[in-house]
């Protein structure tokens, strides 16, 4: 049995992880995004980070697999992690960051707020 300062602490990487990925995207929009392999590797790796907390979270707690919303990011983490870098998909990896994070960061922010830690 995971202790709950344990899964806290997933779920705030995770947090901190969906952060991340909104800060990169407001930095400069997709003009700085498409100019620079560094801010398409660091979205990428953002959402990396972010998946294997989320991975992490629902194994402690006990989520069925495949459960939503924790499904969607893990498999794009999934996804991003077995990927060569040359290989990236950037319109996906941007319309994913800008469409999809400011509401994973509001439920993950409620899961946290309602002690949704197991």
């Amino acid at each position: 049995m995971s202790r709950p300062e344990e899964v806290a602490a997933q779920l705030d990487a995770a947090i901190h992880g969906v952060e991340e990925v909104r800060r990169v995207v407001s930095e400069g929009g997709r003009a700085a995004f498409d100019a620079s392999e560094d801010r398409s590797r660091a979205l990428a790796f953002c959402w990396v980070s972010t998946g294997s907390a989320l991975k992490h979270y629902a194994k402690m707690t006990g989520a069925p697999q495949g459960a939503l919303p924790l499904s969607a990011p893990i498999r794009f983490r999934d996804r991003l992690a077995h990927q060569r870098l040359d290989k990236l998909d950037l319109d996906l990896l941007w319309e994913t960051s800008v469409r999809d994070a400011p509401l994973l960061l509001r439920v993950l922010s409620s899961l946290r707020d309602q002690g949704s830690l197991g």
